[in-house]
């Protein structure tokens, strides 16, 4: 490297960089070179590889393009698959254009050609580290649109954690699982990590691994031959082959039965798998995500879950907190679920709904919702129609004996929602209830039994 007098630049925040050269004089000067900048520097030489150093994480990555054993574009794989938002430079003394169409179809933007002095080098990694900013702030901006628009709404901590770890784990390939109780949300989190990977514009298949058939579990998932079992008339695509490429969400993880998991740990380890009814070994290129309303380290220890595929399903975590430990998120709940409908919220009507506990959680306060929009003709909310949906539970720290059960509470909601339909379509007709019938589609003689149903008088 040639040496050339300091230029005044502006100091860059310290950054973890690698270095890769198989030449030692490069590579060593290069390196105390940035060390003397602030930088942590990690150097790996191909003539003796150290898998550690490509494995460890760096913001910024010097890749000689031309040595012995290997060459930079390998390297960026491996480097990539624990640093997705490191920035390259690349080195050559040999430039061609074939290197360059492919070093910039792989997002390599700078490069450096054999001999580069101080300064070069220096603003080669200022430039890196200014790119990888600009890009994260980008994806944090993609996440927080995103996520809106698919419902993880509001500006809490906890929501922003969330924003924080999808913005981390998405470029990553690691399985998640997430965490929390029912109604929080995590198909919505798991979606946005989907559309904010590299798999976005692959396919986003959600299992619910409760609601699959106990004796067919096996078959959905891998898929079956034709003639394994009775009834398999035809060959089968599971869940794995179909969503190859993709995102496959496996929700209730709890619920799997304990004699697949050591199957599903195989694809995790191997990304191997073999339809029922066949021996040939298929491979699927599937990402994990996984979720739980359960504690799954108590069923580790009580034998009712593996440890090993605990471990590799959580690769990464993010636990979803529950609607009541964020109630500053309510209010913005509120208007996403009522969406472009012009309806007003009265401020006891708001303080009602924020006030509340939400057992169901944000499942809960959007069903709410929708029963109050139905019984609210006016287009205004009122702390009467929220008690009236609510009922005692709305009373300020309610005891636990006074909620009723879920069915009871769906039946009540869905009750009021269609009352205050039939009410308004009355309303909106002037109490003709022919007209009514007409409008709601229904004939005139169930009109009058739903009304009846309903207790109300024409």
């Amino acid at each position: 490297m040639k040496k050339q007098s300091p230029l005044i630049h502006e100091p860059e925040s310290a950054a973890a960089i690698l270095i890769a050269d198989d030449n030692a004089d490069i590579r060593d000067t290069t390196a105390e070179l940035l060390r003397q900048e602030g930088h942590t520097v990690t150097v790996y030489d191909p003539a003796s590889p150290n898998a550690a150093a490509l494995a460890g994480h760096c913001d910024v990555a010097i890749l000689d393009m031309v040595m012995p054993t290997t060459d930079g574009f390998a390297l960026r794989e491996e480097i990539v698959k624990h640093s997705p938002h490191a920035q390259f430079i690349v080195i050559t003394a040999h430039p061609d254009r074939a290197m360059l169409d492919k070093a910039t179809d792989l997002g390599v933007f700078v490069f450096l050609t054999k001999p580069f002095t101080a300064d070069h080098i220096r603003y080669a990694v200022m430039g890196a580290l200014r790119m990888q900013a600009l890009m994260r702030k980008n994806l944090e901006h993609d996440v927080a649109a995103g996520a809106e628009s698919m419902g993880l709404i509001g500006a809490s901590r906890a929501i922003v954690e969330i924003r924080r770890k999808i913005c981390e784990l998405a470029p990553l390939e690691i399985p998640v699982l997430i965490t929390g109780e029912s109604g929080t949300g995590k198909e919505v989190v798991a979606r946005c990590v989907h559309t904010c990977s590299r798999r976005a514009s692959e396919k986003f298949t959600a299992i619910n691994c409760a609601g699959l058939a106990p004796g067919l579990i096996e078959s959905e998932l891998f898929g079956h031959a034709q003639g394994a079992f009775t009834g398999a008339t035809k060959t089968r695509h599971g869940y794995f082959e179909a969503t190859n490429g993709g995102t496959l969400f496996l929700d209730e993880i709890g619920d799997l039965p304990v004699e697949l998991q050591s199957r599903l740990l195989r694809v995790l380890d191997k990304g191997e798998y073999t339809r029922v009814g066949e021996t040939d070994v298929r491979r699927a290129d599937v990402r994990i995500i996984s979720a739980t309303n359960r504690d799954l380290e108590a069923m580790v220890r009580e034998g009712r879950f593996r440890a090993d595929l605990f471990y590799r399903l959580r690769g990464a975590h993010i636990p979803l907190a529950p609607l009541r430990e964020r109630k500053e998120d309510v209010p913005a709940l509120v208007g996403h679920f009522l969406g472009e409908e012009k309806f007003a919220v009265a401020q006891d009507a708001m303080s009602a709904l924020q006030s509340f506990d939400w057992p169901g959680n944000i499942r809960e306060l959007k069903m709410t919702i929708a029963g109050l929009k139905a019984m609210s003709p006016g287009k205004i909310l009122t702390a009467e129609c929220v008690q009236k949906v609510l009922g005692p539970r709305g009373a300020a720290n309610p005891g636990l004996e006074i909620l009723p059960p879920y069915r009871q509470f769906k039946e009540r909601v869905l009750g009021a929602s269609e009352k205050g339909y039939f009410e308004s379509l009355l309303q909106c007709s002037h109490g003709n209830i022919a007209k009514a019938a007409r409008h709601a589609r229904i004939d005139r003689k169930n009109f009058y039994e739903k009304m009846k149903q309903l207790g109300i008088k024409s």
